[in-house]
């Protein structure tokens, strides 16, 4: 038998990404769907816009959505506002509801792994120090992870002082409908409020050990483009000694032979761009532009990735995953 799952937030954008993803899943089954109270009780088909590519589960059509009091599934995958997810998530938990959530509420707590699983799967230990009977989990911002995922090889080189990025993200990344054309048509918007302060706390977070944050410095500048989906970030590294493209290249190779699905390395020095390089269910970094900085201890490349699926709801499927198995064992 499959393992229930409810989601939450199933009308939204990163909802029905959930929905794409986990439909057919081997070990879990959605039984239940939660949405705002001026849903609940509706049928699925007639309270969601359904905008994703692949149709929408006939198996879920007619499942009536339900409130946050009536979610008895093992899992919740949560994709709620922060708002309500620092109340709803905490009071599942307080009632044995396992919650895996897109959500920041809890991403920086002391005692909540923020986990990508190819990096820090070892922090799901801090679910031991949690004291409700459910467990939370998260995933991180969805720069965030693209960034992570781009300074991971480079943590084999050697020792990192300092990373510089520069984000340029999707309007999907604001949910639907995003940002009014009206600002973005032929612009960039060079701010997207608080994605700084994410962007470089829960890197440390995820880069560090169980109980502290990663030795160097982050410093971000995010901007929204007119791109809707796939988070591009620019890094450029700086290393407490020389390091050479080559040495990059090797670490990057390696860490794609340990994790096959993790990278996809682009040598077009026009590569990699969101809308030639994703498709819709891609869980991957994609990795380009690896250079020589001015001085020979700096390192560039770029790393970028489909924001609402490796950045969002694939992230959650993956956590969930190895919050199951931890369970289990």
């Amino acid at each position: 038998m499959k393992t229930p799952i409810a989601i939450l937030g199933a009308t939204g954008t990163v909802g029905q990404k959930i929905i794409t993803m986990m439909k057919d899943h081997p070990l879990f089954e959605i039984t239940q769907l939660v949405a705002s109270s001026k849903n609940v009780g509706k049928c699925y088909e007639d309270a969601v816009i359904w905008r994703e590519k692949e149709e929408l589960p006939k198996s879920l059509c007619k499942i009536k959505l339900i409130s946050f009091e009536d979610v008895t599934a093992t899992y919740a995958l949560s994709s709620l506002p922060s708002d309500v997810a620092q109340i709803q998530e905490m009071e599942l938990a307080k009632r044995g509801i396992h919650v895996v959530s897109n959500a920041s509420a809890y991403r920086m707590a002391k005692n909540v792994p923020l986990i990508i699983p190819e990096i820090n799967a070892d922090h799901i230990g801090l679910i031991k120090k949690q004291d409700t009977k459910g467990k939370i989990i998260t995933n991180p911002n969805c720069a965030t992870v693209f960034l992570s995922l781009g300074i991971l090889p480079l943590l084999s080189v050697g020792e990192v002082k300092h990373i510089s990025t520069v984000t340029l993200q999707a309007v999907s990344g604001a949910g639907y409908p995003g940002v009014p054309s009206i600002d973005l048509i032929g612009d960039t918007i060079p701010n997207i409020g608080g994605e700084e302060e994410k962007v470089e706390s829960e890197s440390k977070k995820i880069l560090g050990g169980l109980d502290r944050f990663c030795d160097f410095s982050i410093t971000s500048h995010v901007n929204r483009v007119p791109v809707a989906h796939g988070h591009t970030v620019a890094i450029h590294a700086y290393f407490a000694s020389d390091v050479t493209v080559e040495q990059v290249q090797v670490a990057l190779l390696e860490k794609m032979k340990q994790f096959p699905d993790l990278y996809k390395y682009h040598q077009d020095p026009f590569r990699p761009r969101p809308r030639l390089d994703l498709d819709p269910l891609d869980q991957r970094a994609h990795i380009g532009r690896l250079k020589q900085g001015d001085a020979p201890n700096i390192v560039g490349l770029v790393s970028m990735g489909h924001n609402l699926v490796r950045g969002a709801a694939g992230a959650a499927k993956l956590n969930l995953e190895l919050l199951h198995k931890t369970l289990k064992n």
